[in-house]
């Protein structure tokens, strides 16, 4: 063939013009996006996708358990979040990289550092059977308050009062709960709930700042007006209530922790402008034939009771002004009806049950009739 030429017994090939060798580049390792030449980009740390995390790796950021990692996400209020491009994959739970950075300046992290390393050391002891040297080292058991937290996420009194909704609503499903060791409910927090409970409900009473009330199969649902915004809870019925297996109670617990911390500075800023002693003092003796809210003994002070004259005069100016404005406009002018209106509304709704004798027969609840 023209192709080959013949030398002795052997073909050889013929000088073909071969097409030029490509120059060999560098490819990027696996993982790496097309940047320079040389190095390249790495993939997840630009972007959308960089400024997310998931959940595993939040948890070696900071170096905490699962259980820790969520009962610190409860207590500073910060959620998972659902960002359009999930670079780790679609089943896992992504957090804010910001989120994650705010969380590892928290001291409560080396407090749940210290309550570890604790645990450990009287678990040690009370293996080795040495009860006088754990009973020494409970004694210095190290405690945290979420004190600055409550002032951290509320900086204002009026936005504790705007999520007051849920910590009397959770406060009132603790306070009929009976402590169970099983369910990891303390009685320290039970006795806490109704305490508080019953703090708020007697500010409503003195307060008559009690407005609607409802009763319904999950129980009652009762709505007082504090600071001039609504708030509105759920209290259950009067049942022995039965724990389903499938709620974990250790997270409402942690909710319940930061909400008695919240409570209590809001029942003492409420206390406060009724110009009455926070904590109210109890009746030993009432208190002991379970008189809940009418143990509780409120002293006025001078305060108080200046307070309740500048109450009453300004009712009478509101009178006065409303009746300045229908002279003026006519009966016939929508704001002055309107100003009528809710004056009228606002008198009956505190003088509904005056000089009442109301008689409850034994089948009927004692608790929210006595509240409302």
């Amino acid at each position: 063939s023209s192709g080959w030429r013949h030398c002795g017994a052997r073909a050889i090939p013929a000088l073909i013009p071969m097409a030029k060798h490509k120059a060999h580049t560098k490819k990027n390792r696996k993982g790496y996006k097309k940047g320079d030449k040389i190095h390249g980009q790495k993939k997840g740390k630009k972007g959308e996708a960089a400024a997310y995390m998931t959940r595993a790796q939040a948890l070696a950021t900071l170096q905490v358990s699962l259980a820790d990692f969520r009962r610190l996400c409860i207590l500073k209020g910060i959620y998972p979040r659902d960002p359009k491009k999930k670079a780790a994959g679609m089943d896992k739970t992504y957090y804010h990289s910001k989120d994650i950075l705010f969380l590892s300046h928290e001291p409560l992290l080396s407090k749940f550092f210290d309550m570890k390393t604790f645990m450990k050391k009287f678990k040690r002891l009370m293996g080795r059977k040495e009860r006088g040297l754990a009973a020494g080292l409970e004694q210095r058991k190290p405690e945290y308050t979420l004190h600055h937290l409550v002032r951290e996420r509320f900086p204002s009194f009026d936005m504790a009062v705007r999520d007051l909704d849920d910590a009397i609503s959770m406060l009132a499903l603790f306070q009929a709960l009976s402590a169970d060791q099983r369910r990891d409910i303390p009685t320290e927090a039970v006795n806490e709930a109704t305490r508080l409970y019953q703090e708020f409900q007697l500010y409503v009473i003195r307060a008559q700042a009690l407005r609607k009330v409802f009763a319904s199969i999950k129980g009652y649902y009762f709505q007082a007006e504090i600071a001039g915004q609504p708030v509105t809870w759920l209290a259950p019925h009067q049942f022995s209530q039965e724990l389903p297996p499938e709620v974990d109670f250790r997270v409402m617990l942690t909710f319940l922790e930061f909400y008695r911390a919240m409570v209590k500075f809001v029942n003492y800023r409420l206390y406060n402008e009724l110009g009455l002693e926070y904590p109210p003092k109890r009746d030993a003796v009432k208190d002991n034939s379970a008189s809940e809210m009418a143990a509780l003994e409120v002293e006025m002070r001078d305060a108080g009771k200046a307070r309740e004259a500048q109450a009453a005069q300004a009712e009478e100016a509101d009178e006065a002004i409303a009746t300045g404005v229908a002279a003026d406009f006519g009966d016939e002018n929508e704001e002055a009806q309107e100003m009528q209106k809710k004056l009228a509304a606002a008198n009956r709704m505190k003088t509904t049950f005056r000089g009442l004798r109301v008689f409850i027969n034994r089948e009927v609840p004692l608790r929210p009739v006595y509240f409302a």
